[in-house]
C-alpha cells in the first residue's frame, strides 16, 4: 500500500495532537450507529446493457463486409435483484474538552452475489464490486475490500476550536455545496458510486457517496460578518460502479486500469480557499480550488496481447494496439465475452457518449498498427479514415472478421484544473405561513478555465472553459394546522459544456445508424429538480417525492415513504423510475434501472 509523505506527516501531527491533550480532563465517548439491510428489486424488463450478460447487441449481428454474420452469444440471465446488501456503521464521538473533539466513523458494507454476469456463468471468479486498485486493491488508504465487501473509515478526525479559530485534521469529507442532485460549489471531493450508484435517497445529498480523504481544514471568523476557510487534502479519485457489477456504466469488455492511471496522481494534494460573508439575510461565498479533477478522462491503452503478433506482422506489432481477442492467450475476459461487430461497437459507444465514427479515426491516428491495417488492407488514407457510420462499420467489421470478438484496457487520467466559484443566498421574511415567509433563494456559479474532457478515448483531450450555474428555492410551508410543515425545494442547473455525468455535449445523441449531433450549438445542458417531503402527524410516517428532469429528454422520479415507530427502528421504501428518449439524455446509461428499494434499519 503506497502512502505519500503528506499522509505520513498527517499521521504524525494527529498522533502528536493526541499526546498533547491534557490528561486531567475526563474524556467523554459516545457510541452510536446502525445496522441496515438494503435491497433493490428490478421492476423493469430491461437489463443493464453495459454488462456482457445483457449486452446491448446480441444474437445475429450483420457483417457489412459481405462475410457471414457475427453470432454474439446471448448471455441474458434476467437478473431480478440489483442490490442485496447489509450495511453497518459505528460512530465514536469523543469529547476531550470544550475545545477539542474527535469523531470516528467505521463503515462496513457487504453486497451479496445476487447479480449474474458472464464471468460467473463461465466458471470464473465472482463479479468484482469493490476492488479498485487505487491504494493497493481498494479505493482509499483507510479501506479493506474484496469482491463483495468493503470496510472503511469515511471519517476519522480531530476538531480544535479556540474563539474564532477552528481546525480539523484527519480523514474527512468536505461538503461545500447544498443540492439534491446538482453539484456546483461542491468541488473538493469526488464520489464513490460502488454501493448503490446515486439511486439511494436523493434527499441525502450525496452524504454516503462523497468520498473522503486525509486532509487539513481550518477557518477563522473576523469582523463578525466574515469567515475565511481553507483546506489541503490528499487527492482521491471518484469511483464509478465497477465493470461487470449491477450498475456498471462501462461496457464490460473494457477494463479500467486504475493501476496505470491513479498511480500518476496518488501523491497529489488538492487545495482550496473560500470566503464567506453574512449580512443579515444575505449570505455570500467566494471560492477557489486547485485540484486534480476526480472524474477521469478515459484513453485507450496498448492491449499487450502478443499471441497474434506473428499473424499480423505486416502491419506492425498487434500487441501495440488496444484490442485483444478473447479467443487467444492474453485475454482477461471469458471467451466470446467481447464486443463483436460494428453494430455492437457503435451502439455501445454512442450510449457512453463517444462518437463511434470519430473513435475509428482516433485509433488510426494514435495506433500505427490500426492505421496500417486501414491503409494497406482496406485502402484508406488518414488522418480522417472514415466520415460516416457506413464507412466506420466497414472498417470495424473487417477488423472483427479477422480477429473475432474484442476487449480492451482503458486508462483513467486525472487532469489538473482550477475552479472558481461564487454563491449568494437570501432568506425572505414575510407574514407567517405565506409563501415568501422564510423562503431561501440560493444562486451558485463556478468557472473552470481550460477544463479537459474525454475525447473519443484520444490522448488529445477536448479543452473548453466551462461555466456551471445553479438556482435553488427552498421553503417549509404549513398547509394545515393538522400536519407538520411541508419541505419544498426547486432547483435548476445549467452547464455550458457537459451533462450531469460530465460527458461533453459534442459527442451526445448518436444512434446505431447516426453519428452524434450534439455540440456547442446546443447552448449547453439544463436540468431541473423538485422535492417534496411531508411528515404526517405524530412524525411516525414521512412521505417523499423527488424528481429530476433533463431537458435533453431523460428523467428520474423517486417517490418514497418512511415509517419510524420508535427511536430504534426505521423502515424506508422508495421507487426509482428512469427513462430517456435517446442517447443525448444524461440518464440514458441508467434508464434500464427501474427498481423498488427497501431499507430496514436498527439504530443504537
Amino acid at each position: 500500500m503506497k502512502r505519500s509523505t503528506f499522509i505520513t506527516q498527517l499521521a504524525m501531527i494527529l498522533t502528536v495532537s493526541l499526546l498533547l491533550i491534557p490528561t486531567a480532563h475526563t474524556i467523554e465517548v459516545n457510541v452510536s450507529g446502525f445496522i441496515r439491510q438494503e435491497m433493490a428489486y428490478s421492476i423493469s424488463n430491461d437489463q443493464n446493457p453495459m454488462n456482457r450478460g445483457t449486452a446491448i447487441v446480441s444474437g445475429t449481428v450483420p457483417n457489412t463486409t459481405g462475410a457471414p454474420s457475427f453470432i454474439k452469444k446471448d448471455f441474458d440471465y434476467d437478473n431480478d435483484w440489483n442490490l442485496m446488501a447489509t450495511r453497518a456503521e459505528v460512530n465514536f464521538s469523543i469529547t476531550i474538552n470544550e475545545d477539542i473533539k474527535a469523531f470516528i466513523k467505521v463503515r462496513g458494507f457487504y453486497s451479496a452475489d445476487v447479480f449474474n454476469d458472464v464471468s460467473i456463468k463461465s466458471g470464473a471468479k465472482d463479479v468484482n464490486q469493490f476492488k479498485v486498485d487505487h491504494h493497493g486493491k481498494c479505493a482509499t488508504i483507510f479501506e479493506v475490500c474484496d469482491d463483495d465487501f468493503m470496510i472503511d473509515l469515511p471519517s476519522a478526525y480531530i476538531d480544535y476550536s479556540l474563539g474564532d479559530f477552528w481546525f480539523r485534521i484527519g480523514n474527512q469529507q468536505i461538503a461545500w455545496g447544498e443540492a439534491i442532485f446538482f453539484r456546483v460549489m461542491d468541488a473538493p471531493n469526488g464520489l464513490d458510486l460502488r454501493r448503490h450508484t446515486f439511486l439511494d435517497l436523493a434527499s441525502e445529498e450525496y452524504s454516503d457517496e462523497r468520498i473522503s480523504a486525509p486532509g487539513i481544514r481550518l477557518s477563522y471568523n473576523f469582523n463578525n460578518n466574515w469567515e475565511i476557510e481553507t483546506f489541503a487534502q490528499l487527492f482521491q479519485a471518484s469511483v464509478p460502479p465497477q465493470t461487470g457489477s449491477s450498475y456498471s456504466i462501462i461496457n464490460s469488455p473494457f477494463h479500467i486500469r486504475n493501476d496505470l492511471g491513479f498511480d500518476k496522481v496518488d501523491k497529489q494534494i488538492n487545495a482550496g480557499i473560500r470566503l464567506l460573508a453574512q449580512f443579515d439575510e444575505l449570505g455570500l461565498q467566494f471560492m477557489a480550488v486547485s485540484r486534480h479533477n476526480p472524474d477521469p478522462i478515459l484513453v485507450l491503452a496498448p492491449g499487450g496481447q502478443t499471441a497474434l503478433n506473428p499473424a499480423f506482422a505486416p502491419f506492425g506489432n498487434f500487441s501495440d494496439q488496444p484490442f485483444r481477442s478473447t479467443s487467444f492467450p492474453g485475454a482477461i475476459g471469458a471467451p466470446n465475452s467481447g464486443v463483436y461487430g460494428s453494430l455492437d461497437w457503435i451502439s455501445t459507444a454512442h450510449l457512453l457518449g463517444i462518437n463511434g465514427v470519430e473513435a475509428i479515426n482516433v485509433l488510426g491516428q494514435e495506433f500505427p498498427f490500426i492505421g496500417n491495417f486501414m491503409q494497406f488492407a482496406l485502402g484508406l488514407n488518414g488522418p480522417d479514415y472514415v466520415n460516416s457510420v457506413a464507412e466506420a462499420s466497414f472498417v470495424l467489421d473487417n477488423f472483427f472478421t479477422a480477429i473475432g470478438d474484442l476487449e480492451a484496457d482503458v486508462i483513467p487520467l486525472y487532469a489538473s484544473e482550477n475552479v472558481f466559484g461564487f454563491s449568494a443566498n437570501y432568506i425572505f421574511y414575510s407574514e407567517p405561513d405565506t409563501w415568501l415567509d422564510q423562503l431561501v433563494v440560493r444562486f451558485e456559479l463556478t468557472y473552470t478555465p481550460d477544463k479537459k474532457f474525454t475525447n473519443n478515448n484520444s490522448r488529445h483531450f477536448i479543452v473548453e472553459d466551462e461555466w456551471v450555474t445553479g438556482l435553488v428555492f427552498e421553503k417549509y410551508q404549513r398547509f394545515s394546522n393538522a400536519f407538520p410543515a411541508t419541505f419544498l425545494a426547486f432547483q435548476w442547473m445549467h452547464k455550458s459544456e457537459s451533462d450531469l455525468a460530465g460527458r461533453h455535449l459534442r459527442h451526445l445523441g448518436g444512434t446505431s445508424t447516426k453519428a452524434p449531433s450534439g455540440g456547442e450549438e446546443s447552448h449547453g445542458w439544463d436540468a431541473i429538480s423538485f422535492a417534496v417531503q411531508q411528515p404526517l402527524p405524530g412524525l411516525i410516517w414521512k412521505l417523499d417525492m423527488i424528481m429530476l428532469y433533463d431537458f435533453n429528454g431523460s428523467y428520474l422520479i423517486q417517490p418514497g415513504v418512511r415509517y419510524k415507530p420508535n427511536k430504534n427502528w426505521t423502515i424506508e421504501s422508495f421507487a426509482s423510475f428512469l427513462d430517456s428518449k435517446d442517447n443525448a439524455g444524461a440518464l440514458q446509461p441508467l434508464a434500464w434501472a427501474d427498481e423498488v428499494s427497501l431499507r430496514l434499519t436498527y439504530q443504537f
